[in-house]
């Protein structure tokens, strides 16, 4: 399921993200163990679309109360998620991080990567959420316990908007550090402050990077009728989605469902179109159904 969901949120991408930004990008294609340290401003969606970016495969700690339906949570450990507990969850659920913090240990043997929301909260906002949390130090110093050669990196996800469509991403990744950050002698306690104020700074600086928009253009005259043509053709796709999204959830997770939603079953859409022409009209008529992503991108670019 993790792979498969890597592959769709990539076709999203392809199809509806008006704009992709990277700074560092060359960080994503990091194959050692390693946690990354990111911000948190819309819901399950920045760990679907980070995990798409990395070339690597990405674990994704998620707090426990999404799990406790058997179905939902059969879904999320598909993906790649591990519950986290927190004292909002009762402190006598607290005691199960241990089995957490016990599974990421096996995870950065196996030298794959862990994601962790730093700011251990989810709000809608362009800010960094101070403090960070300890979760973060904490895996990263039991690692090093380990033996393990484990780096940290900081990424900054950026939405021009959490509510829009069509939406513009930006992916600032940071530069990996270790155990340069502390010092021999130093107390617990000392070094997990010492590893959040390295992530705090980067992070800080990477909430201000802006990346320029390097994308192909084309005149906005030459793309109106393909563009009303994606309109004509998504309509009864995208609308029914977008109203369910709203009902939903509301407006904290819209932008998640609603992505998902599209991206899950936008192949779905495409090939069913392509079976209707193909029981209407026949043949080769079939094929017209694959113009359906070019006219989805040409309103895309010319919204």
């Amino acid at each position: 399921m993790y792979i498969l969901t890597k592959i769709l949120t990539q076709i999203y991408f392809l199809v509806f993200a008006k704009r992709i930004g990277m700074f560092n990008s060359q960080q994503r294609k990091i194959v050692t163990p390693m946690i990354l340290g990111v911000n948190h401003p819309n819901s399950f969606l920045d760990a679907v679309i980070v995990g798409a970016m990395m070339d690597h495969r990405v674990h994704f700690i998620t707090r426990s109360g999404v799990f406790k339906n058997p179905i939902v949570r059969a879904l999320l450990r598909s993906v790649n998620m591990i519950p986290i507990y927190r004292m909002s969850d009762g402190k006598d659920q607290l005691a199960n991080n241990d089995a957490t913090f016990e599974e990421v240990r096996k995870v950065l043997q196996r030298g794959e990567h862990v994601l962790i929301f730093v700011e251990g909260l989810c709000i809608h906002q362009t800010t960094l959420q101070l403090p960070l949390k300890k979760g973060a130090p904490r895996m990263l110093l039991q690692a090093w316990e380990d033996g393990l050669d484990v780096t940290f990196l900081p990424v900054w996800v950026r939405y021009n908007s959490f509510t829009a469509f069509p939406k513009t991403f930006d992916f600032n990744f940071g530069t990996q550090f270790g155990k340069e950050v502390i010092t021999e002698g130093m107390e617990v306690g000392a070094k997990m402050v010492a590893i959040n104020k390295a992530t705090e700074i980067q992070l800080q600086e990477l909430s201000t990077v802006t990346n320029p928009d390097s994308s192909f253009k084309l005149p906005k005259w030459l793309l109106f009728v393909p563009a009303m043509l994606g309109v004509l053709t998504h309509f009864l796709f995208y609308v029914p989605l977008e109203r369910f999204a709203h009902a939903l959830r509301g407006e904290q997770y819209y932008d998640s469902i609603l992505f998902c939603l599209m991206a899950f079953l936008y192949p779905l859409y495409v090939l069913s179109i392509g079976l209707i022409l193909y029981c209407t009209v026949g043949g080769w008529w079939a094929f017209a159904a694959l113009l359906l992503p070019l006219f989805a991108k040409s309103y895309v670019l010319w919204k």
